[in-house]
């Protein structure tokens, strides 16, 4: 089972998920580090795998994001970010100090890589 390399924290960001195949999918971060975040979604269809963009907005700062999806749950699924740009990264690093950590147990994995 994969493990995260960090951090995350609670939060609780409206956001779009992009998938070329599904197209546009709407969903609540529920969760958030500078690796990646975990999306509540009515839908967990995105392959285990699929390149994504998440697109979210804290307070005035917009934020897009690639990655890939790592793994899903009845409620969602988690997302792996690949080589955020250095202007993401500012503001992750601004954003993650204010929110609060998230609680060592995770929402049960259904599938895994």
């Amino acid at each position: 089972m994969e493990q995260r390399s960090g951090e995350r924290k609670a939060v609780s960001l409206d956001a779009v998920v992009a998938c070329a195949r599904f197209g546009l999918i709407r969903g609540r971060i529920v969760d958030l580090g500078l690796g990646g975040l975990y999306i509540e979604a009515q839908t967990s269809i995105v392959p285990i795998d699929a390149e994504v963009s998440v697109t979210f907005r804290s307070g005035d700062d917009w934020l897009k994001i690639k990655g890939r999806v790592r793994h899903q749950s009845l409620q969602g699924f988690g997302i792996r970010f690949e080589a955020p740009d250095a202007d993401c990264l500012q503001a992750l690093q601004r954003l993650l100090p204010t929110m609060p950590r998230v609680p060592a147990k995770a929402a049960p994995v259904l599938r895994m890589v």
